[in-house]
């Protein structure tokens, strides 16, 4: 392709005509493009195999311990959207599905969880307190 100045663009770079752009002084041939092509579309199935590997692992990590059954009802978005990791295979069940859901919001709502657990453990402490208070006044 050729800008308005009869430059020829290759991937967003302007090279002059008479010297080329490639490392051979010569301008790309189509088995250059196809072999870049092909390039960026292994470099890309790479990428892609990656994600789905960590998916998979996330996935495996949420459901390998599911000892405890929790009923939950939930408004029709979510339901949608349990049962379309169901029906899309990506999970065998909606149970699977909504438990893969939780154990995910759980991690990305970690620094919530940790406030909390620290404000249960400041309220037992205070609920410890206040036993040792009320058994020091009833023996005395």
């Amino acid at each position: 392709m050729q800008d308005r100045d009869g430059e020829v663009v290759y991937e967003g770079q302007i090279a002059e005509p008479e010297t080329g752009s490639n490392e051979s002084g010569k301008m790309p041939t189509l088995n250059d493009l196809a072999a870049s092509v092909k390039d960026v579309a292994q470099k890309t199935g790479e990428v892609i195999n990656k994600a789905t590997e960590s998916i998979g692992k996330a996935i495996d990590s949420a459901l390998a311990a599911r000892d405890h059954v929790v009923m939950v009802r939930v408004n029709d978005e979510s339901l949608r959207k349990i049962e379309a990791l169901a029906e899309s295979g990506i999970f065998k069940s909606r149970s699977e599905a909504a438990a893969f859901l939780i154990a995910e919001g759980v991690k990305a709502q970690s620094e919530l969880f940790k406030r909390i657990e620290e404000k249960i453990d400041q309220i037992d402490r205070l609920r410890s307190e206040l036993r040792t208070i009320v058994d020091e006044r009833s023996a005395g």
